[in-house]
């Protein structure tokens, strides 16, 4: 396969080390049919980036709509060109990119909203996560769900740097995507307002690597602040499920959940807000 001229693009090389499109969505549209008793028909993709999700959750039924908001432009005529621009346009018809702020976007009401690979985290006070709350709520139809992630452990609040390999993929563009290394580093971590300063770079078998191709200026939430800020926003009811390493892994949603669970070194988890 020829390789792709994304080769040294960040964005494919974010979507090829970090997203994994079908391992995420399969989760939510099993836990929403577990709690709703129905299958998803509409998917809202916050601070959603290049839209993978987004894109992804259309293709899967040609009776999916999926909405994606960012306030990178960039970012969303990345996914214009790299993405969108490939698919057929009944596809194309069925997915909104909306750039704007998440908390004051135009966006119809959906069953199922999504905040993943932390985002959200750039909100730096309750008054701003609840606010972000409270419209993700309003942006729900009555019966919708709405699912955020998080993680945490021994190591998630002190500096450390892990990196792994990233084999050779399909890149959005359909062409091949060399390996490379993928680097995650916590920067930094002040336990007492939380501030929490991350960093991903990328490096290659030849050539000079991508340093802080990605950084992020976060405040680190903890499960209950989340699930606090979720009941302030008027959501009835919040629960955890842990999320499994890989597809072999990953339990079903009613095995998933937690209410006590032991620290361990890295854990994730997703939090879902029930309307």
């Amino acid at each position: 396969m020829k390789p792709s001229p994304l080769a040294r693009d960040p964005h494919a090389l974010y979507e090829a080390a970090v997203q994994g499109i079908d391992y995420d969505l399969n989760f939510a549209e099993k836990l929403f049919r577990h709690l709703r008793g129905r299958p998803v028909r509409s998917l809202r993709d916050d601070f959603c980036a290049t839209a993978a999700l987004a894109v992804g959750f259309a293709l899967r039924d040609p009776s999916h709509v999926a909405y994606g908001v960012d306030l990178d432009p960039e970012a969303l005529a990345w996914a214009s060109a790299h993405r969108l621009a490939r698919l057929d346009p009944s596809v194309q018809a069925r997915v909104g990119l909306i750039v704007g702020d998440v908390r004051t976007a135009r966006v119809p009401k959906v069953d199922l909203t999504l905040a993943y690979n932390f985002s959200y985290w750039v909100m730096k006070s309750r008054a701003d996560l609840v606010d972000y709350f409270r419209s993700a709520r309003r942006g729900l139809k009555p019966d919708g769900l709405f699912v955020v992630n998080a993680f945490g452990g021994t190591d998630a609040m002190r500096p450390l740097v892990e990196s792994r390999k990233i084999p050779a993929k399909q890149a959005p563009d359909g062409w091949r995507l060399p390996a490379f290394r993928y680097v995650w580093e916590q920067e930094s971590f002040n336990p007492i307002d939380h501030a929490f300063h991350c960093a991903i770079h990328f490096e290659f078998e030849r050539g000079r690597p991508l340093k802080r191709a990605f950084t992020y200026d976060w405040r680190f939430w903890t499960l209950p602040e989340i699930q606090e800020a979720m009941a302030a926003a008027g959501f009835r009811e919040s629960r955890v499920y842990i999320e499994g390493w890989d597809d072999d892994t990953r339990p079903d949603p009613p095995s998933a959940r937690r209410t006590v669970m032991p620290q361990q070194e890295t854990w994730l988890a997703l939090v879902a807000g029930i309307v």
